[in-house]
Protein backbone atom coordinates (compact mmCIF):
# COMPACT_ATOMS: atom_id res chain seq x y z
CA UNK A 1 0.00 0.00 0.00
CA UNK A 2 1.65 3.11 -0.49
CA UNK A 3 2.21 5.88 1.90
CA UNK A 4 -0.48 8.31 0.33
CA UNK A 5 -3.44 6.16 0.36
CA UNK A 6 -1.88 4.80 3.91
CA UNK A 7 -2.26 8.62 5.15
CA UNK A 8 -5.35 9.16 3.81
CA UNK A 9 -6.81 6.03 5.76
CA UNK A 10 -5.14 7.03 8.67
CA UNK A 11 -6.73 10.88 8.28
CA UNK A 12 -10.07 9.26 7.41
CA UNK A 13 -10.12 7.33 10.81
CA UNK A 14 -9.05 10.41 12.65
CA UNK A 15 -11.36 12.82 10.72
CA UNK A 16 -14.28 9.98 11.73
CA UNK A 17 -12.93 9.70 15.30
CA UNK A 18 -13.07 13.54 16.06
CA UNK A 19 -16.85 13.98 14.17
CA UNK A 20 -17.91 11.42 16.96
CA UNK A 21 -15.90 12.27 19.68
CA UNK A 22 -13.87 9.21 20.19
CA UNK A 23 -10.94 11.74 19.67
CA UNK A 24 -11.18 15.11 21.75
CA UNK A 25 -11.84 17.63 19.36
CA UNK A 26 -10.15 20.30 21.80
CA UNK A 27 -6.49 19.37 21.57
CA UNK A 28 -5.57 23.51 21.93
CA UNK A 29 -3.41 23.34 25.30
CA UNK A 30 -1.52 20.60 24.44
CA UNK A 31 -1.64 21.13 20.36
CA UNK A 32 2.17 20.73 18.61
CA UNK A 33 1.63 22.25 15.87
CA UNK A 34 3.84 20.99 12.80
CA UNK A 35 6.65 23.98 12.46
CA UNK A 36 6.49 24.78 8.50
CA UNK A 37 2.62 25.53 8.93
CA UNK A 38 3.89 28.75 10.41
CA UNK A 39 6.15 29.61 7.21
CA UNK A 40 6.83 33.30 6.03
CA UNK A 41 5.72 34.47 9.41
CA UNK A 42 7.94 37.03 11.26
CA UNK A 43 9.21 35.73 14.84
CA UNK A 44 7.24 38.14 16.31
CA UNK A 45 4.36 36.04 14.72
CA UNK A 46 5.58 32.84 15.84
CA UNK A 47 5.93 33.68 19.18
CA UNK A 48 2.57 35.11 19.82
CA UNK A 49 1.04 31.62 18.34
CA UNK A 50 3.14 29.30 20.51
CA UNK A 51 2.86 31.57 23.78
CA UNK A 52 -1.05 30.56 23.31
CA UNK A 53 -1.27 27.11 21.86
CA UNK A 54 0.78 26.65 25.74
CA UNK A 55 -1.52 27.65 27.45
CA UNK A 56 -4.91 25.98 29.06
CA UNK A 57 -7.93 27.46 27.73
CA UNK A 58 -10.54 29.24 29.84
CA UNK A 59 -13.84 28.61 28.06
CA UNK A 60 -15.98 30.48 30.54
CA UNK A 61 -14.03 33.64 29.71
CA UNK A 62 -13.84 32.91 26.18
CA UNK A 63 -17.87 33.06 25.55
CA UNK A 64 -17.37 36.62 27.53
CA UNK A 65 -14.71 37.49 24.84
CA UNK A 66 -16.95 36.23 22.14
CA UNK A 67 -19.56 39.13 22.01
CA UNK A 68 -17.06 41.06 20.04
CA UNK A 69 -16.97 38.36 17.43
CA UNK A 70 -20.88 37.69 18.16
CA UNK A 71 -21.58 41.28 16.24
CA UNK A 72 -20.09 40.05 13.39
CA UNK A 73 -20.48 36.32 13.53
CA UNK A 74 -23.42 35.47 15.40
CA UNK A 75 -23.93 34.12 18.33
CA UNK A 76 -23.57 30.92 16.93
CA UNK A 77 -20.55 31.48 15.12
CA UNK A 78 -22.57 30.65 12.13
CA UNK A 79 -21.20 34.27 10.10
CA UNK A 80 -23.83 35.37 7.58
CA UNK A 81 -25.99 34.21 4.77
CA UNK A 82 -24.28 35.99 2.04
CA UNK A 83 -20.83 34.70 3.28
CA UNK A 84 -19.26 38.49 3.77
CA UNK A 85 -18.42 37.05 7.64
CA UNK A 86 -17.67 33.02 7.59
CA UNK A 87 -18.64 30.79 9.86
CA UNK A 88 -16.38 30.07 12.37
CA UNK A 89 -18.28 27.69 14.75
CA UNK A 90 -16.39 24.21 15.23
CA UNK A 91 -13.54 25.58 13.44
CA UNK A 92 -10.37 24.13 15.10
CA UNK A 93 -8.62 26.85 17.95
CA UNK A 94 -5.06 26.25 16.28
CA UNK A 95 -6.89 27.73 13.20
CA UNK A 96 -8.59 30.62 14.73
CA UNK A 97 -5.64 31.55 16.51
CA UNK A 98 -3.45 31.64 14.13
CA UNK A 99 -5.74 33.71 12.00
CA UNK A 100 -5.86 36.00 14.56
CA UNK A 101 -1.84 36.29 14.64
CA UNK A 102 -1.93 36.70 10.77
CA UNK A 103 -4.18 39.71 11.08
CA UNK A 104 -2.51 41.20 13.78
CA UNK A 105 0.90 40.87 11.52
CA UNK A 106 -0.40 41.72 8.41
CA UNK A 107 -0.09 38.01 7.18
CA UNK A 108 -4.12 38.83 6.81
CA UNK A 109 -5.92 41.60 5.38
CA UNK A 110 -8.89 43.06 6.57
CA UNK A 111 -9.36 46.08 8.45
CA UNK A 112 -12.24 45.07 10.83
CA UNK A 113 -10.53 41.51 11.66
CA UNK A 114 -6.89 43.64 12.25
CA UNK A 115 -8.74 45.84 14.95
CA UNK A 116 -10.09 43.16 16.42
CA UNK A 117 -7.49 40.86 17.23
CA UNK A 118 -5.68 44.00 18.15
CA UNK A 119 -3.88 43.59 21.69
CA UNK A 120 -6.80 46.92 22.66
CA UNK A 121 -9.36 43.79 21.87
CA UNK A 122 -7.24 40.32 22.46
CA UNK A 123 -4.94 41.56 25.08
CA UNK A 124 -2.65 38.77 24.92
CA UNK A 125 -2.06 35.04 24.39
CA UNK A 126 -4.23 33.71 26.75
CA UNK A 127 -7.20 35.88 25.01
CA UNK A 128 -6.88 34.45 21.57
CA UNK A 129 -6.70 31.24 23.16
CA UNK A 130 -9.76 31.21 24.98
CA UNK A 131 -12.04 33.03 22.50
CA UNK A 132 -10.72 30.72 19.36
CA UNK A 133 -11.21 27.51 22.13
CA UNK A 134 -15.06 29.06 22.78
CA UNK A 135 -15.80 29.16 18.63
CA UNK A 136 -14.45 25.93 18.19
CA UNK A 137 -16.86 24.33 20.91
CA UNK A 138 -19.63 25.93 19.02
CA UNK A 139 -21.44 23.43 16.90
CA UNK A 140 -21.59 23.84 12.88
CA UNK A 141 -24.81 22.89 11.24
CA UNK A 142 -24.82 21.87 7.57
CA UNK A 143 -25.81 22.60 5.13
CA UNK A 144 -26.14 26.45 6.88
CA UNK A 145 -29.16 27.87 5.34
CA UNK A 146 -28.63 30.22 1.74
CA UNK A 147 -25.06 28.65 2.11
CA UNK A 148 -24.48 26.29 -0.92
CA UNK A 149 -23.91 27.03 -4.76
CA UNK A 150 -26.65 26.18 -7.35
CA UNK A 151 -25.24 22.61 -7.31
CA UNK A 152 -24.37 22.26 -10.89
CA UNK A 153 -21.44 20.59 -10.94
CA UNK A 154 -20.83 18.75 -7.53
CA UNK A 155 -18.98 15.67 -8.49
CA UNK A 156 -16.96 17.53 -10.38
CA UNK A 157 -16.35 19.95 -7.40
CA UNK A 158 -15.76 16.30 -5.50
CA UNK A 159 -12.93 15.46 -7.85
CA UNK A 160 -11.06 17.98 -7.99
CA UNK A 161 -10.96 18.30 -3.86
CA UNK A 162 -10.07 14.90 -3.79
CA UNK A 163 -6.98 14.98 -5.88
CA UNK A 164 -6.17 18.58 -4.70
CA UNK A 165 -6.70 19.16 -1.41
CA UNK A 166 -8.11 15.88 0.28
CA UNK A 167 -4.56 14.92 1.23
CA UNK A 168 -4.16 18.75 3.15
CA UNK A 169 -7.71 19.37 4.81
CA UNK A 170 -9.02 15.25 4.83
CA UNK A 171 -10.93 13.52 2.72
CA UNK A 172 -14.01 14.94 4.57
CA UNK A 173 -13.00 18.49 4.61
CA UNK A 174 -12.85 18.31 8.64
CA UNK A 175 -9.51 19.35 8.56
CA UNK A 176 -6.67 19.18 11.08
CA UNK A 177 -5.74 20.66 14.47
CA UNK A 178 -2.20 19.56 14.64
CA UNK A 179 -0.99 21.00 10.95
CA UNK A 180 -3.48 24.03 11.15
CA UNK A 181 -5.54 23.05 8.63
CA UNK A 182 -8.95 24.87 8.15
CA UNK A 183 -12.00 22.49 8.63
CA UNK A 184 -13.87 23.59 5.25
CA UNK A 185 -16.91 21.01 5.49
CA UNK A 186 -20.16 23.29 6.16
CA UNK A 187 -18.93 26.48 5.18
CA UNK A 188 -20.43 28.92 3.50
CA UNK A 189 -20.54 28.58 -0.49
CA UNK A 190 -19.82 32.39 -1.22
CA UNK A 191 -17.19 32.89 1.55
CA UNK A 192 -15.57 29.68 0.04
CA UNK A 193 -15.28 30.78 -2.82
CA UNK A 194 -13.96 34.22 -2.27
CA UNK A 195 -11.36 32.88 -0.34
CA UNK A 196 -10.17 30.56 -3.12
CA UNK A 197 -10.58 33.86 -5.68
CA UNK A 198 -8.40 35.78 -3.26
CA UNK A 199 -5.76 33.35 -2.67
CA UNK A 200 -5.40 32.53 -6.72
CA UNK A 201 -4.83 36.35 -6.99
CA UNK A 202 -2.11 36.29 -4.02
CA UNK A 203 -4.26 38.66 -1.79
CA UNK A 204 -3.88 36.26 0.83
CA UNK A 205 -0.35 36.76 1.83
CA UNK A 206 -0.41 34.09 4.61
CA UNK A 207 -0.55 31.75 2.03
CA UNK A 208 2.14 29.31 1.06
CA UNK A 209 3.17 29.87 -3.02
CA UNK A 210 2.52 25.79 -3.56
CA UNK A 211 -1.18 27.04 -1.95
CA UNK A 212 -1.81 29.83 -4.32
CA UNK A 213 0.01 28.02 -7.58
CA UNK A 214 -2.38 24.98 -7.15
CA UNK A 215 -5.49 26.99 -6.68
CA UNK A 216 -4.55 29.77 -9.08
CA UNK A 217 -4.52 26.23 -11.43
CA UNK A 218 -7.97 26.08 -11.49
CA UNK A 219 -10.35 27.70 -13.50
CA UNK A 220 -13.01 29.80 -12.04
CA UNK A 221 -15.41 27.27 -12.96
CA UNK A 222 -13.60 24.58 -10.99
CA UNK A 223 -12.81 26.67 -7.88
CA UNK A 224 -17.16 27.44 -7.94
CA UNK A 225 -17.58 23.99 -7.96
CA UNK A 226 -14.93 22.89 -5.16
CA UNK A 227 -16.36 25.86 -3.01
CA UNK A 228 -20.07 24.46 -3.31
CA UNK A 229 -19.50 20.83 -2.83
CA UNK A 230 -17.66 21.90 0.36
CA UNK A 231 -20.34 23.88 1.69
CA UNK A 232 -22.74 20.92 1.59
CA UNK A 233 -20.57 18.49 3.41
CA UNK A 234 -21.21 17.89 7.01
CA UNK A 235 -18.94 19.31 9.75
CA UNK A 236 -19.98 16.31 12.34
CA UNK A 237 -21.16 13.83 10.18
CA UNK A 238 -24.21 13.63 12.17
CA UNK A 239 -26.54 16.63 10.77
CA UNK A 240 -29.21 16.43 8.47
CA UNK A 241 -30.35 19.46 6.28
CA UNK A 242 -33.58 19.77 8.38
CA UNK A 243 -31.65 20.41 11.31
CA UNK A 244 -30.07 23.43 9.74
CA UNK A 245 -30.69 27.04 11.91
CA UNK A 246 -30.76 30.03 10.55
CA UNK A 247 -28.32 32.68 11.00
CA UNK A 248 -28.96 35.30 14.27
Amino acid sequence: MSGFVTNMIKRTLIAVGMAFGMIPMHLAAAAEVESDALEGRTEAAIADFRSAMKLEPDLSQGKKLFSTCAACHGAKGLGTEDGRVPAIAGQHASVLVKQLVDFRHDRRWGEQMRDVASKHNLDGPQELLDVATYAESLQRWPPLEGGSGDGSALNEGFVIYQRNCAECHGPLGLGEQRRMRPRLAGQRYQYLLRQLEETADSMRPGMSVEHVKLIGALTTAERRAVADYLSRLSPNLASTPGEAPRSP
